[in-house]
């Protein structure tokens, strides 16, 4: 069940958040660093896990641009046609 997250811990930690999140990255053959998990970011910045969660989703749906969401179909297919590891 969703988390209300104020206005201000949203903004307050939105950033922060996003910067350490796996969801906005992509695995890269030889790169060690890895996105953290909520749990694991939850500690790290001192909020609850549902606190991150709410956070993290709510800035996904906000970065993501709309373009993203009325062409994926399209997206998707493109995706599946290129080779692993290329963006």
């Amino acid at each position: 069940m969703p988390r209300f997250v104020s206005m201000n811990l949203y903004e307050r930690y939105r950033d922060a958040v996003w910067g350490l999140t796996n969801a906005r990255q992509r695995y890269e053959p030889g790169r060690k660093h890895r996105g953290l998990t909520d749990e694991e970011i939850a500690s790290k910045l001192g909020l609850t896990v549902e606190d991150v969660t709410e956070i993290r989703c709510i800035a996904e749906i906000e970065k993501t641009p709309l373009e993203t969401y009325l062409d994926a179909e399209r997206i998707k297919e493109e995706r599946f046609k290129r080779p692993p590891g290329k963006k």
